[in-house]
């Protein structure tokens, strides 16, 4: 789905930020471009081990300021977890969380941030958190301490209202903040943080334009989908990237058509999966005796109502001499342009957290070895007995895994060291600066075989694991960290000559 969307978005003129997108009627200047972010999570930038990272705050402020240099005036909102990912933060965590949200906080303000929606996630930290960020910050920050809040922006020539909702909140308080909005307003937008149900009831208010939906935690964004006379919209998670939608109002309070070619691809996408399925179940009903002959005349002309329509998407979209919205989401790829102030400032801020937690976590020991457990030994121990599988290991990725966090002043972070040693948190292991002067780092032979004291000392009485289970691989190979990984793929690029098969 992400590829799929990932690959429309960058077809169509890839935002937004090099003129008029195709098909949009009328001016050939929108009147205002909303520049949207939900559930940024407290993400500075991806796991740079996926094929393809999506995000990094430096990608989206080089696509802000990129937005900002065409003829429209832009406004960018963010609704949802902003500044952390989680309500409740392990205390060894918090010191770390805390240095990110500040450095998040500092980035979007210089990004202009019309207005944020804090999600409970964000809301959930005490209240000395909160302030710190406040102060790291000059943009609103809506709904903290009621259950709706109406703030006025003015984006060239229109007046927009933006009102934040928190998620649950009733209806009642929202009715009179859009009514009040639309005596001097020209667009209202609900930032809205919660579920499915809670935006659909925010976008049935009348005099609401669009919704702004977080609180969603999906990963793909969502294409404009219709509630009551209102048009609701997501961007992802964790900073992807951004949905942009170039907003085209002719006449202050009529309703918005949805001109966008994502929208169109999305329902081409669902009715080419209907007409699958459908002409499957004719060509079995022809061949049944049990099937009605009205019954499946009328599932023809079904079938042939829904090809009409698919075909009818391959065409211009049907023109509107009203209002119109053109929405598109622009991935923030590893190929897409970096803001260099800002991916300074992040750099600096990885060497910040790097020096602090090597500090604060210079005592920490792994647990204790119980009765029943075995002590890790680190890879070159294996190499003795093992040269040729060590010689392997050594120039394989996982034998240098650590280096890739020194070069980054990553190797304390707390967020990546974990899946960059060998036995992280596990009795006679590592943790975050106790690796046995470096006989643990990177993902060493342990980390597959299981700790190796015993055997090292007397491998005709101990054995190892000879067999990693897929658990074992996903603890680190999962989705947000590897999302190629194939267990039987991958290891069968780790049996090689020397190491499970005989030297070459």
């Amino acid at each position: 789905m992400r590829c799929f969307l990932a690959v429309l978005a960058l077809s169509l003129s890839l935002g937004c930020s090099r003129g008029q997108p195709k098909g949009a009627d009328g001016a050939k200047t929108p009147s205002v471009r909303i520049a949207l972010v939900t559930d940024l999570k407290g993400y500075l930038e991806p796991c740079g081990c996926t094929s393809d990272p999506l995000g990094g705050i430096d990608r989206l402020a080089a696509q802000i300021r990129a937005l900002r240099d065409g003829p429209a005036p832009v406004v960018l909102l963010i609704a949802g977890d902003t500044f952390f990912d989680t309500a409740t933060l392990e205390p060894v965590r918090v010191d770390q969380a805390s240095r990110n949200a500040k450095t998040l906080a500092g980035i979007l303000d210089g990004l202009e941030v019309a207005a944020v929606l804090p999600g409970r996630s964000d809301r959930a930290q005490p209240s000395e958190t909160l302030e710190a960020l406040k102060a790291a910050s000059d943009f609103p920050w809506l709904a903290m301490g009621r259950d709706a809040e109406l703030l006025r922006v003015k984006a060239g020539d229109l007046r927009l209202a933006i009102v934040g909702v928190r998620p649950g909140a009733d209806r009642n308080p929202v009715k009179p903040l859009v009514a009040s909005a639309e005596a001097d307003s020209d667009l209202t937008i609900a930032l809205v943080d919660g579920s499915r149900r809670d935006a659909n009831r925010i976008g049935a208010i009348d005099g609401v334009d669009l919704v702004v939906q977080g609180g969603l935690d999906e990963d793909d964004p969502v294409s404009p989908r219709e509630a009551g006379r209102a048009w609701l919209l997501h961007a992802s998670r964790q900073g992807q990237g951004l949905t942009v939608v170039d907003v085209y109002q002719k006449k202050k309070g009529e309703a918005f058509v949805d001109r966008s070619d994502w929208s169109r691809a999305e329902r081409a996408r669902r009715l080419d999966a209907q007409l699958s399925d459908l002409g499957d179940k004719i060509a079995a009903w022809e061949k049944s005796d049990d099937v009605d002959a009205a019954d499946l005349d009328s599932q023809r002309a079904r079938l042939a109502a829904l090809q009409k329509e698919r075909q009818a998407l391959d065409g211009p979209a049907p023109s509107t001499d009203g209002n119109a919205l053109y929405a598109t989401w622009i991935p923030l790829s590893k190929k897409a342009p970096k803001d260099p102030a800002v991916e300074a400032l992040m750099r600096k801020h990885d060497k910040v957290v790097n020096d602090a937690n090597r500090v604060a976590f210079a005592n920490l020991k792994p647990p204790p070895l119980g009765p029943d457990n075995i002590a890790y030994v680190g890879s070159a121990a294996c190499g003795g007995c093992h040269q040729p599988a060590y010689a392997w290991w050594s120039t394989h990725a996982h034998g240098h895994a650590y280096r890739t966090l020194q070069e980054r002043n990553k190797e304390y972070n707390l967020d990546c060291v974990g899946c960059h040693v060998t036995g992280y948190g596990q009795p006679g292991g590592s943790t975050v600066t106790h690796n046995l002067d470096l006989a643990l780092v990177n993902v060493g032979c342990e980390s597959c075989h299981g700790p190796g004291a015993a055997h090292a000392k007397d491998p005709e009485e101990f054995g190892i694991l000879r067999e990693t289970p897929e658990s074992t691989c996903l603890q680190c190979h999962n989705t947000e960290h590897s999302d190629l990984f194939d267990y039987e793929g991958y290891k069968k690029t780790l049996v090689v000559p020397g190491h499970g098969l005989p030297p070459g």
